[in-house]
């Protein structure tokens, strides 16, 4: 049975990316959610397509689909005028480091 839940997860990222934006978080807090939110869906996702007994997608391709979506988080917060491309991975490597451990379990493999 899924452990991970979409609202958790997004309340859980969301949190730590305000906390490492601050004073840019009311500008970029929409689109970031947003994105966040798709992150947190496609993670649900991929723990439901890695479960036993019939695993329909291996941890390499887990792996794949988290970087492509980090890199669409990346791509969506460096449109934010004033957003340097250091501030956005720093948001989104707090957003990640803040669910690794319940992601991670949930899936039985290091994914995050």
């Amino acid at each position: 049975m899924p452990a991970l839940k979409i609202n958790e997860l997004l309340n859980t990222m969301a949190g730590a990316a305000k906390t490492s934006l601050a004073d840019k978080w009311p500008d970029i807090r929409d689109l970031a959610t947003s994105s966040f939110k798709a992150l947190a869906q496609n993670l649900v996702d991929i723990e439901k397509m890695t479960l036993p007994p019939a695993p329909s997608i291996t941890k390499a391709q887990a792996k794949l689909l988290v970087s492509m979506q980090k890199n669409t988080i990346k791509m969506v917060l460096l449109s934010e005028k004033g957003l340097g491309l250091l501030a956005a991975e720093e948001a989104i490597n707090a957003a990640l480091n803040a669910i690794k451990t319940a992601v991670n379990t949930a899936t039985g493999f290091v994914l995050l």
